[in-house]
């Protein structure tokens, strides 16, 4: 494969260098992943900073690469620099995890039904995620949250794409138990009353 070359049209700046473009590129999406991990924004800008002198550092590899395996790269020392702060806070017992709950935004012309109903399935979607193990809740979150394809995932996660693929599949068919088990004991219950 050739090295990703950027076009003119995808760099909104005047500094085209590779580490202002991937910048550019993915610090909003990076931040977004990094403070639903930590539990402080300073420690998110921190590591957000930390990943793209990291960026500096490896600058000339980077320009070798393809578009994917930049930002699988940039996906791979994010999530290994939160493992780091995460180890580091574990040591300061005093100092507790707080996770960050989406809040869902509400269109103020919405009828209070739509949203409780809108509530409640996005309720019943977290509970069934949090059975999950951390692994297929990382997938998902990859996948899903964060749009990385199979190939990025793979490469973040230093897994064959084929692995991913199958954990992908199988953890979207452990959700859909999830769900009809909850339907069934839905439904039975009705029927007792």
């Amino acid at each position: 494969m050739r090295p990703y070359q950027f076009s003119q049209e995808r760099i909104t700046g005047q500094d085209t260098s590779l580490p202002a473009v991937l910048y550019q590129l993915y610090a909003a999406r990076l931040l977004s992943y990094l403070r639903r991990h930590l539990p402080d924004i300073s420690d998110a800008e921190d590591v957000l900073l930390e990943i793209f002198v990291a960026v500096l550092e490896h600058e000339q590899t980077l320009a070798k690469r393809t578009e994917d395996e930049q930002r699988a790269w940039l996906w791979t020392v994010a999530r290994n620099k939160v493992k780091d702060v995460r180890k580091r806070l574990a040591r300061r017992p005093l100092l507790v995890m707080l996770e960050q709950a989406s809040e869902m935004p509400e269109d103020e012309g919405e009828m209070p039904e739509a949203v409780t109903l809108r509530e409640e399935a996005h309720r019943s979607l977290h509970l069934n995620i949090q059975k999950l193990s951390s692994v297929q809740q990382e997938l998902l979150e990859l996948r899903f949250g964060y749009g990385l394809n199979h190939m990025e995932i793979a490469a973040t996660l230093h897994k064959r794409e084929g692995t991913i693929r199958t954990m992908l599949s199988r953890t979207l068919d452990k959700l859909r138990t999830f769900y009809a088990r909850n339907e069934g004991e839905n439904s039975h219950g009705r029927k007792r009353k």
